[in-house]
């Protein structure tokens, strides 16, 4: 009976993997001059201009996790993708930012936070 009891106390300590990201499957962003394409959604954009509250939940739904703030110069504010991109938006006012600029692999467009 003992036996039993460790058997099953020892099979709840066995490490489990972590979820994987549930973002929507098929659809990847993919940086262009204007914003950023989804690709695989069938030529949708988020173009520069939008507000940071739709971009940031967007792509929180297309990558499966919310993009993640990180410092920023230039009055600016920034946020990082899990992809590793940066996004950044310039500032609003009374308004939400806006979309202003990326940059990431190497490579940007629109505004950056110098």
């Amino acid at each position: 009976m003992r036996a039993a009891w460790a058997g099953l106390f020892l099979a709840g300590c066995v490490a489990a993997e972590p979820p994987a990201p549930a973002g929507l499957p098929g659809l990847s962003l993919v940086p262009a001059a204007d914003g950023l394409t989804v690709d695989g959604s069938g030529g949708r954009q988020i173009a520069f201009g939008r507000a940071r509250t739709g971009v940031l939940e967007s792509i929180a739904r297309i990558e499966g996790q919310r993009p993640e703030p990180v410092a920023c110069g230039g009055g600016r504010s920034a946020w990082v993708t899990q992809s590793g991109l940066l996004l950044v938006f310039d500032p609003g006012g009374t308004d939400d930012a806006r979309f202003a600029g990326w940059q990431g692999g190497g490579t940007r467009a629109g505004r950056t936070c110098a």
